[in-house]
């Protein structure tokens, strides 16, 4: 079977979260306030920016998947980044802001992970591809299909998948 998931352009709807509500969002995970302070900062930076993301089957489309963006967005990206990356339970770049700014100009940041939005947080703008599942039949034909995204479960997520 060959899949490729629906890619959107879409606006992030994360800024004005208070602490209270980051930690029920993120319940259960271990973090501490300062990981939460580290969230918020990161979720204003995101707040407002158009990029490119991507919903999959895999994970129930619970999430959408950062995809990309374009240079305007990239400050703001490598700065909600860096805030994200202090809260990692392995993190590459602890305190070490110009390490993570030489790298990510250097194009060598890798987060060696998805980094996902709650469906809550994204306003979808325009579908650039949808889904397309090619299902093998009889073992010649291939049929491909739409397929439509399931509806959420309503599950609180991780905002970054380990």
């Amino acid at each position: 079977m060959s899949y490729t998931p629906k890619v959107i352009k879409g606006r992030i709807k994360t800024g004005g979260k208070t602490i209270a509500e980051i930690r029920e969002q993120n319940k259960g995970q271990g973090l501490t306030y300062r990981d939460f302070e580290n969230i918020q900062k990161a979720y204003e930076q995101f707040d407002g920016l158009v990029i490119y993301l991507s919903i999959w089957d895999y994970d129930n489309y619970s999430s959408y998947h950062l995809h990309g963006w374009d240079n305007e967005a990239d400050e703001r990206m490598m700065t909600g980044m860096y805030y994200a990356e202090q809260t990692h339970p392995q993190p590459q770049y602890k305190n070490r802001l110009e390490e993570f700014v030489a790298d990510w100009k250097a194009k060598e940041y890798d987060p060696g992970c998805a980094f996902c939005f709650e469906l809550s947080d994204v306003e979808e703008l325009e579908i650039l591809h949808e889904e397309v599942k090619e299902v093998q039949q009889d073992g010649k034909e291939k049929e491909k299909e739409k397929a439509q995204p399931k509806p959420s479960r309503n599950r609180k997520k991780k905002n970054r998948k380990h």
